[in-house]
């Protein structure tokens, strides 16, 4: 495991900063592709507490949102309401003819997989095309602000920490190891910030706010998925990525901070 482990830090690290630098069709196809992965692993997880999810509708939206993300059409808030009523009734009425058990479980974790994933996590490929299109680089930042966040929660946690977090959902998480990620999290933003390497349409304020969203936003997102895996009485949502349990354990983090940073950006700052 250690060894497989080691083989996606040494391989799969420099591809996805690869194709954040490439970005495009190139970086929209591999969001994609781990959006339907992790959808799969939710659709999975939930299955484990008796739902049984219409899997098939949760994946073809995720081809659609992220083709709106990607393509950035002029839609109307009207197109955006009607495309949530058709899936809705759409998933209701495919459940009707089923006629399987939970109908109301099934819904609903059909539709919350639909949010919580190709939603949530699609912003990530608005935001690259927000960057080519402001000369930005908020990508990059956001993901290496989470990566040493974790790090370093990770390390000195490990080392020092004593008192838990949230002991219920995620053991071995504590305040120290958390309040060192948040810092390692805000100091990246601001040195990216004094470095240029953010792009002149973002200030210091905004630095600190992205900082922020990454610190602590995204480890609410990692003990969200904690509480889903918690439920379901399972360590890891998945064993494709060796030694790193599933796509959505690699993703957890991001998917709050991707979606929290595009609100700040489409709705703060513009």
């Amino acid at each position: 495991m250690m060894k497989g482990r080691n083989l996606i830090n040494l391989f799969g690290i420099p591809a996805w900063l690869f194709l954040i630098w490439k970005g495009d069709l190139f970086y929209s196809i591999f969001i994609l592709l781990f959006m339907i992965l992790a959808l799969r692993e939710f659709y999975s997880i939930v299955e484990l507490n008796g739902a049984k999810p219409l899997r098939w509708i949760g994946l073809v939206s995720a081809v659609f949102i992220a083709d709106y993300y990607y393509v950035q059409p002029a839609i109307t808030p009207h197109q955006i309401i009607g495309f949530l009523i058709l899936v809705f009734l759409l998933t209701c009425l495919w459940e009707l003819f089923e006629k399987k058990e939970n109908s109301i479980l099934n819904i609903a974790t059909t539709i919350a997989g639909i949010i919580y994933i190709p939603i949530l996590l699609g912003t990530a490929i608005d935001l690259r095309q927000f960057d080519f299109l402001m000369e930005t680089n908020i990508s990059f930042t956001l993901v290496i602000a989470v990566w040493i966040c974790d790090s370093a929660a990770f390390i000195s946690g490990t080392m020092y920490g004593r008192k838990k977090i949230f002991p219920s959902v995620s053991p071995n998480k504590s305040w120290l190891g958390s309040f060192s990620g948040f810092i390692g999290a805000l100091a990246v933003c601001i040195l990216f910030f004094e470095l240029g390497w953010l792009g002149s349409f973002f200030s210091f304020k905004d630095a600190i706010v992205i900082g922020i969203i990454s610190g602590i936003f995204g480890q609410l997102g990692d003990f969200t998925e904690s509480l889903f895996k918690r439920d379901a009485g399972i360590k890891d949502s998945g064993t494709i990525l060796a030694g790193h349990g599933g796509v959505l354990d690699r993703f957890d983090s991001l998917i709050f901070t991707f979606s929290i940073t595009y609100l700040y950006i489409h709705f703060i700052i513009a």
